[in-house]
């Protein structure tokens, strides 16, 4: 299994030295040391995830779970959910380090849409700014290539939704020229009526299917391809 692991401990080996030495020293002391010295200096030892990048990790990994540090339950929520998602022990360590150091006030796991779970992320948040800490599954992407697949798949959600309009538009027009058909072939009394309901009925039709097969399911299938 592929795992990438963000903290920078090679442009740090400070940080490898504590690392090492947090059990030798006061864990309490340490995470309020760290905690006094503000949300900027983590991007010194974590990639800080920018707005265009979240959006790319929203689309590609749509399901999230976020876990409070402040709820006692917390590490144990956090170590089960990975355990599940089949973390190796890099990725548990990784969060053991960084929650006995109290870096981040919660922490966000996402995963495909899908049952399965591939390629999960685990992300540390602070406010509103979140940091890359782990990522690992059986085909990793480079974040390029990810993030070119999603602005695929945003261009293609944006086509079908376009398509989805007209094609009900031309339900709708191709049932009211059948109504019309009808009721001047038909000696009927409400030949407007008729028009109508048959112009309902083609808005119907044109219109189910878009609505079982959205464009996000699309846009998901799209990107499942290359999921694998």
């Amino acid at each position: 299994m592929e795992t990438i692991v963000y903290r920078k401990t090679d442009e740090h080996p400070w940080l490898q030295e504590l690392h090492t030495s947090e059990h030798t020293s006061s864990t309490a002391g340490t995470s309020d040391a760290v905690r006094d010295t503000g949300p900027l200096s983590l991007d010194l030892f974590f990639p800080v995830v920018t707005a265009e990048e979240m959006v790319t990790w929203t689309h590609w990994l749509p399901t999230c779970m976020v876990f409070d540090c402040a709820s006692v339950h917390a590490p144990a929520d956090v170590i089960s959910t990975l355990t599940q998602l089949k973390a190796p022990p890099e990725v548990l360590e990784e969060f053991h380090w960084s929650w006995k150091l109290g870096l981040f006030e919660s922490y966000e796991i996402r995963t495909p849409v899908r049952t399965d779970a591939r390629d999960p992320l685990l992300l540390g948040r602070l406010g509103e700014q979140r940091y890359r800490l782990a990522l690992w599954g059986e085909s990793l992407l480079p974040l390029e290539q990810i993030t070119t697949l999603v602005q695929q798949s945003l261009a293609l959600r944006t086509r079908v939704e376009k398509r989805k309009g007209w094609t009900a538009l031309g339900g709708a027009l191709f049932g009211l020229a059948i109504g019309l058909l009808w009721a001047w072939l038909s000696p009927v009394t409400q030949p407007l009526g008729i028009s109508f309901l048959f112009a309902f009925v083609g808005f119907f039709l044109a219109w189910l299917p878009t609505f079982l097969y959205t464009p996000e399911n699309r846009q998901h299938d799209f990107l499942d391809r290359y999921r694998c």
